[in-house]
């Protein structure tokens, strides 16, 4: 799965240690919806109608979706 995207960057804001780390600490606490894991650059997803495909990876972040996960090619 892509990263977390509000993660990463609270992770980076904080300039606080290893963001790494602080990412990991941030995913296992925090319950993020699917539109804020997929980044402020998300694009629509053409099967849930949701801003959920990940500004980067282009895979839905929807767990409710069927085009979650992986793109496919």
């Amino acid at each position: 799965m892509p990263s977390c995207e509000k993660c990463w960057s609270e992770a980076h804001r904080a300039m606080v240690g290893d963001p790494v780390a602080l990412y990991q600490s941030l995913v296992e606490t925090h319950s993020c919806t699917p539109e804020e894991q997929a980044g402020p650059d998300a694009g629509i997803c053409g099967i849930c109608n949701r801003y959920t495909l990940h500004e980067h990876t282009h895979s839905c972040t929807n767990p409710k979706c069927e085009n979650y996960g992986p793109v496919k090619d």
